[in-house]
């Protein structure tokens, strides 16, 4: 079996900004968000539609995503759009979310093989 390439040790200046980037999806509200935005740009009245944020809530979070590079904002006129920032932000939710899924079913499995 061929060896795994270690991974390398991050300096503190990568790390504060990637906790950063973590802490930000931490909330609810905000992976909310960014699950509308994965299939594309979406204006705020959408947002605020799909989400029930109210408007000022709504700015609140993805004034946390935009700071931290998760989304960016698009004007047209006096209408804002916003989308993804960072397209690799979508391949991490997918893992996440397949790996949270497989430790639904094993947990499932678990519960029908006790007999619950």
């Amino acid at each position: 079996m061929p060896r795994k390439k270690p991974h390398p040790i991050l300096p503190e200046a990568v790390l504060t900004p990637l906790a950063a980037r973590f802490r930000a999806l931490g909330d609810p509200s905000r992976l909310a968000l960014v699950n509308r935005l994965m299939d594309g740009e979406l204006p705020v009245q959408d947002l605020m539609r799909e989400t029930g944020l109210s408007q000022t809530n709504l700015s609140r979070h993805l004034g946390v995503l935009r700071q931290v590079g998760i989304v960016e904002r698009r004007s047209d006129g006096n209408r804002a759009f916003y989308q993804i920032g960072d397209p690799k932000l979508v391949e991490v939710c997918e893992i996440m979310c397949g790996s949270l899924a497989d430790r639904l079913a094993d947990d499932l499995e678990q519960f029908e093989g006790a007999g619950i």
